[in-house]
């Protein structure tokens, strides 16, 4: 009977696992029958961790003074069961057309998993926010609203697009450590426009021309003026959100499995 265990480096310990293998892993393949261990580092796996994990083994099955077991780490002596078992296991890492996945850490696709999710969903908190601002008074065209209003409806939108650009930063480390492309660059886009926007928010009442009749303590909007600003805001996150939310679905769709 064949066993496949992976090397968790964080937890020091192997630990049996049949399907969920990536490209980052140090596999060991038992033949139980045979008493052989059979060993496969992923195309991102190290040497460090390959030593590691080997010495962590040895030391273990050294325990056990009636086992008379083999280490073979050569893939060409590797028989052809194992050769099949490598087959099947190198086809979980694979996305089609011989590409093989991106991430190649659990850690790094359930953090990703998580920081991408929030840094979608608070740019859309964001703008709902400012939506609420359709529901205020209106009076000659002109929307009405207190400074205290104001001020709160502009900082808590202001507040989550902060929010959201340190998600989209983290989004970047991972791409970064991960060498994937596509999360550097549509979170760097997130970046950047959270950037501009949390500075068009900061301009606070000088955002817009208040209409005639304004006091300290109570502001006219000129309706036509309240749908421009919520237009380019909403212009704005789109631009960041489409394809963040596409780099969400095929993530979802190729590292499922990974997550849960």
């Amino acid at each position: 009977m064949l066993r496949t265990f992976i090397y968790n480096e964080s937890k020091s310990q192997w630990i049996e696992e049949e399907h969920r293998i990536l490209s980052y892993d140090l596999c060991a393949i038992l033949d139980e029958e045979k008493e052989i261990i059979y060993f496969w580092s992923g195309p991102k796996s190290n040497k460090a961790k390959f030593r590691k994990g080997f010495s962590q083994i040895k030391e273990l099955i050294s325990t056990f003074p009636d086992l008379n077991i083999q280490f073979i780490m050569t893939k060409k002596n590797f028989p052809v069961e194992i050769q099949n078992k490598l087959e099947l296991i190198i086809e979980s890492i694979k996305t089609g057309k011989d590409q093989i996945l991106k991430f190649s850490r659990f850690t790094t696709i359930r953090i990703y998993s998580i920081s991408i999710i929030v840094s979608i969903i608070l740019p859309i908190l964001s703008f709902l926010n400012l939506i609420t601002s359709l529901f205020w008074s209106i009076s000659n065209e002109n929307y009405q609203v207190t400074n205290a209003i104001y001020n709160i409806w502009i900082n808590n939108s202001k507040t989550l697009m902060i929010i959201s650009l340190i998600f989209f930063s983290i989004n970047i480390i991972l791409g970064i450590v991960e060498n994937e492309s596509q999360v550097i660059i549509f979170a760097l886009i997130g970046v950047i426009i959270s950037v501009g926007l949390i500075f068009y928010l900061n301009q606070g009442i000088f955002l817009f021309l208040f209409q005639e009749g304004s006091t300290l303590t109570n502001y006219l909007i000129y309706q036509r003026d309240l749908f421009i600003f919520l237009m380019l805001n909403l212009s704005a996150i789109l631009i960041f959100e489409i394809p963040n939310i596409y780099k969400l679905i095929s993530f979802f769709k190729i590292y499922r499995k990974f997550i849960f």
